[in-house]
């Protein structure tokens, strides 16, 4: 590099070997600047937007730990929504519901709250794709194989990834799929994720508690069959009154199943 600067003494006895010169060394330090820049201008670029998500939204470096708690409160209820049965330790209110198999509002004379989703088992990053007003039709070109996963793999790589786990100078097509779902780190869960993430994993069900009942109003539950469903549950706490405890929600986690379909009559 020093050579590219250096004006040697065969150049200094006349002006017209200096210029020809000196911009041959332009041209090569343009080449050189154009290289590295391929090179090292979209890791670069990728380090910088990790840590620019990282500084304005906070919860993306969260990761899932084991869920500790594992004590059950009391039944008080049983309910059966959409398909699937579970208890709960309150005594139910108003249920609403505006369209048939849609999303269940139940709201408990206690004060707190519980939406229930039941999405299409095909995984979150799967029913993004498929929805056309989404515009993500190119999702699986970035994804790969992650679209053939579980519903709960694709859940665990969403919630697992941080911006500390891209490698900005590995392979281009790891570091663009970190950040893409990292940007659905962001902004699939709710605001919970600042205050804790946790894993349960159950004989016959695992998924993720999204928020610390004991620092937010408001958390959620994905609950993942072992074998054939999720259900999504946004779980609200009085506004003025008490926190959800551990107990509650998991009395709501280890209940709940699909209901056994009657066999179609002869």
């Amino acid at each position: 590099m020093g050579a590219l600067v250096h004006v040697t003494a065969w150049e200094r006895v006349s002006l017209w070997r200096r210029v020809p010169i000196a911009f041959l060394r332009v041209g090569m330090l343009v080449v050189i600047l154009v290289i590295l820049l391929n090179l090292l201008g979209p890791p670069i670029g990728f380090f910088l937007v990790a840590r620019w998500m990282a500084h304005k939204a906070p919860e993306v470096n969260v990761s899932p730990k084991s869920l500790a708690d594992y004590s059950v409160s009391e039944a008080a209820a049983t309910l059966t929504e959409n398909g699937y049965e579970f208890n709960v330790p309150w005594k139910l209110s108003k249920r609403v519901q505006k369209v048939a198999n849609g999303p269940v509002e139940l709201v408990f004379e206690s004060g707190e709250v519980l939406l229930i989703f039941t999405p299409p088992n095909k995984g979150l990053l799967t029913n993004i794709a498929e929805d056309k007003s989404m515009g993500a039709g190119n999702l699986p070109l970035v994804m790969g194989d992650l679209m053939k996963s579980s519903p709960y793999e694709q859940y665990n790589v969403i919630f697992t990834t941080t911006p500390a786990s891209i490698r900005a100078f590995g392979p281009r097509k790891d570091a663009v799929r970190g950040l893409m779902l990292l940007t659905f780190k962001a902004i699939a869960p709710g605001p919970g994720l600042a205050t804790g993430l946790f894993s349960f994993d159950l004989p016959d069900k695992h998924g993720f508690e999204v928020g610390d009942p004991a620092k937010s109003k408001r958390l959620e539950l994905e609950i993942f069959g072992k074998d054939d469903f999720w259900v999504e549950i946004v779980c609200g706490a009085p506004e003025h009154g008490p926190n959800l405890k551990q107990p509650d929600l998991n009395l709501v986690i280890t209940s709940l199943h699909p209901v056994a379909k009657a066999p179609a009559a002869r």
